[in-house]
């Protein structure tokens, strides 16, 4: 064979080979192509379910999303969106499985997680929602589940654990004035008054603003005693007493300047009481007896008696024990002595059990205002009165004794002393008292008056 011959048959078989190899290769492409098409045609469906997810076409989306779901199960994106789209069409049924299946395949999967949480949320299926969103607190902590436990636990009264989560919500989100409010709640409701006044106090400065939100607070700071807080002057054109002014409270003009009032601060129970009437909740009763309490509390004695006036006709029936007790206080403080004593007994009658104890202290208290007054009649009466309601006490017989025998009335007085000595025969004063026996009984008829 020539080297003519060889060169030709050498380059034939190089270019059979070439094509065999490119053959190989297109082959070889072909069959790898023919798998990947499936992927890609449920990528574009994802891609347009996703579009038409968020152009607010949820129908469609949820078509788009459901064929590429079942083209490629294994992507939980594809699921996860199909469920957003099916909760907006209010397949909720469908959604719930889908995020089911996912969170079964992938117990880690909190986007999921929440999404199924909040699905049960808005149907109030508040023990779901923490079956479902605890779980997820092993791979992440973070605001929207700790918020969707902390509201599912509280709607189950599960205070404890609802309290835990609202105080990592608002760690973690600083600026949710929601959750300081319920925070508020759950404070107020276990009396812990001065973190109860902070997380109202934070809600406020986040912009909720309602007239059962100042109510609460009211009742907060007068739980704290903070009744009017550190009174002030400010010049207030056109002020009227018990109103609010920006961040004041206005109580009563100060006397010879013109526009001039003592003020509250925001801080206080009478400045959130009145925001809470002027927003909406009114002159009710409620409001205007919590009102009262705060003056009778805050030692305004004649203003709260005045308040506890307008209110008498006004009260339920069964609140009206509890009403005569506070305006009874409210008489003795403006030294309404025996309107303190009626006032007082008509609590005990329509609830003997609760006040009925009250009444021989309330003796005590206006013998004692009388016998400051140099009212020794008086004094003398009232502890009789006090004595006649509670026999078996020795210390006010004693003191009944001292008081007729201050008036002269030593007979009296002796049998006073025998009665303290028959019921605390070990008194402390007994030498003393059986002493006053001997001297009383000798004596007899009046004394002279003391001058």
């Amino acid at each position: 064979m020539t080297l003519a011959e060889r060169t030709r048959r050498w380059s034939t078989t190089r270019r059979r080979a070439q094509w065999c190899s490119a053959a190989v290769v297109a082959a070889v492409g072909a069959r790898a192509e023919g798998p990947a098409t499936a992927p890609g045609r449920a990528e574009q469906w994802y891609a347009q379910g996703r579009d038409a997810l968020y152009r607010g076409e949820y129908e469609k989306a949820a078509d788009l999303l459901r064929k590429a779901a079942a083209e490629d199960p294994a992507k939980s994106s594809y699921r996860v969106h199909l469920a957003r789209a099916l909760q907006y069409t209010d397949k909720r049924a469908e959604a719930e499985q889908v995020l089911a299946e996912v969170l079964k395949a992938a117990p880690d999967h909190v986007e999921a997680g929440q999404l199924l949480g909040d699905i049960y949320f808005r149907q109030e299926k508040w023990r779901q929602v923490v079956e479902t969103l605890e779980p997820l607190l092993r791979y992440r902590h973070d605001y929207t589940t700790h918020h969707l436990l902390a509201e599912a636990r509280f709607a189950l009264g599960e205070m404890e654990s609802a309290r835990r989560d609202y105080e990592t919500a608002v760690q973690l989100n600083p600026q949710a004035a929601g959750d300081f409010y319920q925070l508020g709640n759950i404070y107020l409701g276990s009396n812990l008054f001065a973190m109860a006044a902070e997380a109202y106090e934070k809600a406020i400065d986040l912009g909720v603003s309602t007239p059962i939100l100042h109510y609460k607070l009211a009742s907060t700071y007068f739980n704290l005693r903070n009744y009017f807080g550190a009174i002030s002057t400010a010049h207030v054109k056109g002020g009227r007493p018990l109103s609010v002014h920006e961040q004041w409270y206005l109580i009563e003009p100060v006397p010879g300047r013109e526009d001039h009032f003592r003020v509250a601060p925001s801080r206080s129970a009478v400045y959130h009481l009145a925001r809470a009437m002027e927003g909406g909740l009114g002159e009710r009763t409620d409001t205007q007896l919590l009102r009262a309490n705060i003056y009778l509390n805050a030692g305004r004695y004649e203003q709260a008696y005045a308040m506890f006036k307008d209110l008498e006709a006004k009260m339920p029936r069964d609140e009206q024990a509890l009403f005569h007790y506070y305006f009874a206080q409210a008489a003795f403080g403006a030294g309404r002595y025996d309107e303190y004593l009626a006032t007082l007994k008509k609590a005990i009658e329509l609830d003997p059990k609760t006040y009925g104890p009250t009444l021989v202290d309330a003796y005590v208290k206006v013998a004692e205002h009388y016998n400051s007054l140099g009212r020794l009649d008086k004094y003398v009466e009232l502890l009789g009165l006090a004595v006649e309601r509670s026999p078996q006490t020795a210390s006010l017989h004693l003191r009944l004794g001292d008081a007729l025998a201050e008036s002269g009335r030593f007979v009296e007085a002796a049998a006073q002393c025998r009665m303290t000595l028959d019921l605390e025969p070990d008194h402390p004063r007994r030498m003393d008292l059986l002493n006053r026996i001997t001297r009383h009984s000798g004596q007899s008829g009046e004394a002279k008056a003391r001058p």
